[in-house]
């Protein structure tokens, strides 16, 4: 692999992102690597992509931005970061629409399946962006997901997340997704 750069796909759960190195904390994972996301064992400057979906909201409000810190650490000068979070504008839309507060605890407050599936964060767009540029992001944007790896792959992850579920055509998309560039 000399020569191929270096990507992780953080927090993959049971997806596997091809030409990534797949990292997770949970056992039943599909990853390469089981590593806690706040103290990855790679080099300072090493990596040239992240991506992380559904991730950065299982930290806490006092600790996310010290995990963004570190993963901004470990990317080369013009190195991206591909995030995709919960998007707590959207909920608001979305529960002022319907009042189907069931439909979006998942979204808001995790699954609870096991002592990792637990939200201890929100985000909107705003947040988001000022936390990113605290931990010395630059070049903040959306990103459509259909024009990133899980898009072009045709990999199904919560990047893509709309309600009515499945209805990616006419549904409302229920995740933020940026990408954010390490100068």
């Amino acid at each position: 692999m000399t020569g191929t750069p270096l990507k992780l796909h953080l927090g993959c759960g049971k997806k596997r992102l091809p030409g990534y190195v797949n990292i997770d904390i949970g056992e039943a994972s599909a990853a390469d690597m089981r590593a806690d996301l706040r103290s990855l064992p790679f080099a300072p400057g090493s990596v040239e992509a992240i991506y992380s979906c559904a991730v950065i909201e299982h930290f806490g409000r006092n600790e996310w931005v010290g995990v963004l810190k570190h993963w901004h650490a470990l990317l080369k000068p013009g190195g991206k970061l591909w995030i995709s979070t919960s998007d707590f504008d959207a909920a608001v839309v979305q529960y002022g629409t319907d009042k189907n507060l069931p439909q979006l605890l998942g979204l808001l407050i995790g699954g609870q399946k096991d002592d990792y599936d637990w939200h201890g964060m929100i985000f909107n767009e705003t947040v988001m962006r000022q936390g990113l540029a605290e931990a010395g992001f630059t070049n903040i944007a959306r990103y459509d997901w259909r024009d990133f790896d899980v898009g072009r792959l045709g990999l199904d992850d919560y990047s893509q997340a709309y309600l009515p579920h499945m209805d990616k055509e006419h549904g409302r998309l229920m995740m933020l997704n940026l990408v954010a560039q390490k100068k």
